[in-house]
Formats: C-alpha cells, structure tokens, sequence
C-alpha cells in the first residue's frame, strides 16, 4: 500500500520536540510509529498474497459506492445506520477491517474465531479490551468498536494522507497537506486512489454477494479528488447541519482526544481555531459540490429533517438515486426511527469554549452561510 512516508518522521520528530515536552504525548507519538512500521509491512506482504491466493478478486467490477458524507457530528452514523438496515442493497465495512485490509488477513481472523470458543473466548476478550483501551475518550462523543460498522478513515491514517492524524498530532498550521490531499502532489492523489479501489473491491469479493458499498466518511471533503478517481459513478448523500452546533461539536471530537495526551492545550487556542477552520473549509467545499454534481449523483439532507422525519429522509434519498424501497426495509426504517425517539442527545457544545463566533463562521462560509442557516430557521417554524 502507498504510504507518505517522509511524514511519519516529521510527525514523530515534531511529537518528540515540540515545547513544552510532554512525556504522553511522546508516549502516544511512539505508540503509533511503532504500530505504522510494524503493521504497514504486514498489511502489504499479505495484500501481495491476496493476488496469489486469490487472484480472482482484482476481476470483480466494482460497483458505484454511496458515500455518506458530512462535517463531523452531523448526522452521518444514525443515516448510517439507517442504510445500512437495507441488508440487501447494501454492505459496510467493520473498523477492524479499514486496519487490516486484506483478504488473507481476514480469513485468518476467521480461523482465530473459529478457535475463540476452545480457547475461553481469549480472541475476543483481547479484542473487548482493545476496544476499552483505544477508544474511551470517545466514548460519551461517539461510541466506537472494532466489530461495529464504521468509517473507512483508518485506511487514510495509514497512507499518511489523512486530517485524522492531527488527533495525535496537533499541528493543523504547520501540516496543511492533511486539510487538502492535492497539495501533496498528483502521484499521491493517483497511488491513494488506486489503493482504495483495490481495498472496496477486496471487501466486495469477501461479502461474494453483489450488494453495493456503504460508506460513511466525515473527513472526505480532504480528498474528494481522490474518491471520484478510485469510483467514477459513486453517489453522495450530504447531511448539513446547523454550523453553530456542527462546528463546535467537531472540534471537540478532537479536543477530547488532544486532553489525553496534550492537556497544556487550551479549549480557546490557536490549535482549537485552526481545526474550526478546517472543518469551515470542509463545510464550504461539500456546499460548493453540492452545486455542481448533477442530482441523481448528489442529495443534500438537512439534519434537523433526518432526526424530525428520518424515514421521509430515506425515501427522498431513493427516490433520487432510483432506488426502490422494499416492503422489509421499509418495516426495519420505521422500527429503527421510532428506537430513535427515545434518545435525546445531552450534548450542547458552544462556540465561545473554543474562541468562536457567529461572525467566524458567517466568514468562514461565505455566500452558503444565508442558505444554510435560513433552513434551520424554517425547520423551526414548521415544528414549533
């Protein structure tokens, strides 16, 4: 697999270096060093053995991807989950799965499942705890496993082209590549792309069935050159949400990760403001996509619509991309959407922790700033 390999050491050395020194910090940087060259080659030597072992996969055609795509802490993981309920359409990849991206790898992991049972369930205690290791200063943000459904990022953080990786490495300003993968370069975009190409069509050759890839990603707008390189045809779903509360929110998604091993950064930083303005950046690019794709290629839903309405949500998304709904789909939408009701989130997020004003974001958003505003005003009127 590609990897932008000059930036790992930059990273590193940055980690080690930057004042003031922090041993976490140094702690966190080693761990995923080590993991990227110990894990890197062990990824690569069983891709090549996947075209040994399995060299019918690379002939499967690879059908047009739907892309859930959004500013993070937008709706994307419930519309999500939602889709993906549609098990005969549909199929997403699983998080352990965007780590190990290889058709020998999985079926090893088949083999160790198999013998979990013999074993005391020791694989999947390891996993329990990885699980409970890696991920809980996500857990009252987003819930996340590695046996669940989740985004496609990891493949990215591994390649090193990926703005994920400023959740270790919180150095948007001096690393802005991550913000746009263009600016790395042409070889770049074009190896990336035909990684990922080749990784959705192992996965389509593992589920063997012909159902259509589901994937969700908040970090896409990064590199839409490069999903519309590796899938031609793909087609989008855009969720907007009001950015007084998107924005806020998505920095501190970060945020929480940063407090584990750099606490010296405050809420209200230079460091806070340059995610906001990535993410600002982001929002404006997916707007701005949204006036150019042509319809039957790219729906904008509202957030606030998903949550009031989310099975009317799904079936402007069919019926824009031509799908029919099936009679079981449909009766596992509507028992979803109404577990849905009984949640209420309790998180509020407000722009003045991170330094941020409603001004900021008029600036940062421009001429979509009116329009996507303006619609969370009426979706208020119509519910009040």
């Amino acid at each position: 697999m590609y990897v932008h390999a000059r930036t790992l050491g930059w990273l590193v050395r940055r980690a080690l270096f930057r004042k003031p020194f922090s041993f976490r910090r140094c702690f966190y940087a080693a761990g995923f060093g080590f993991a990227q060259v110990t894990l890197g080659p062990v990824v690569a030597l069983a891709r090549a053995l996947d075209r040994l072992a399995y060299p019918e996969f690379s002939a499967l055609p690879v059908p047009a991807p739907l892309f859930v795509i959004a500013t993070p802490r937008s709706g994307t993981t419930y519309l999500h989950h939602l889709l993906e309920l549609d098990e005969e359409r549909f199929f997403s990849c699983k998080l352990y799965q965007t780590i190990l991206p290889s058709i020998t790898l999985e079926r090893v992991l088949e083999g160790a499942a198999e013998l979990d049972a013999s074993t005391g369930r020791l694989f999947g205690r390891l996993t329990d705890a990885i699980d409970r290791r890696m991920f809980t200063d996500w857990e009252a943000i987003h819930r996340v496993s590695l046996r669940s459904a989740e985004e496609d990022e990891n493949l990215f953080v591994s390649s090193l082209t990926s703005p994920a990786l400023y959740l270790l490495f919180p150095f948007v300003r001096e690393l802005p590549e991550f913000v746009e993968i263009g600016r790395l370069g042409g070889r770049a975009v074009r190896r990336v792309a035909e990684d990922y190409r080749e990784t959705v069509r192992r996965w389509i050759y593992l589920q063997g069935d012909g159902r259509t890839p589901l994937i969700k990603n908040v970090l896409l707008p990064s590199r839409l050159t490069v999903s519309d390189r590796a899938f031609p045809s793909a087609r989008y779903v855009h969720v907007v949400r009001d950015p007084r509360e998107a924005i806020p929110s998505a920095v501190s998604m970060f945020y929480a990760m940063w407090q584990s091993h750099s606490p010296h950064i405050a809420a209200d930083s230079p460091a806070t403001r340059a995610l906001a303005d990535m993410f600002l950046q982001h929002y404006r690019m997916l707007c701005d996509e949204g006036r150019k794709r042509p319809s039957d290629r790219w729906v904008q839903v509202r957030y606030e619509s998903l949550i009031d309405d989310p099975v009317a949500t799904v079936e402007r998304i069919y019926a824009a991309f031509g799908f029919p709904l099936s009679a079981a789909y449909r009766a596992r939408l509507e028992h979803a959407a109404g577990e849905a009701r009984r949640f209420k989130s309790r998180h509020r997020y407000d722009l003045s922790e991170f330094g941020l004003t409603e001004r900021d974001l008029r600036a940062g958003l421009g001429e979509h700033w009116q329009r996507v505003t303006d619609a969370v005003t009426a979706a208020a009127s119509a519910g009040a």
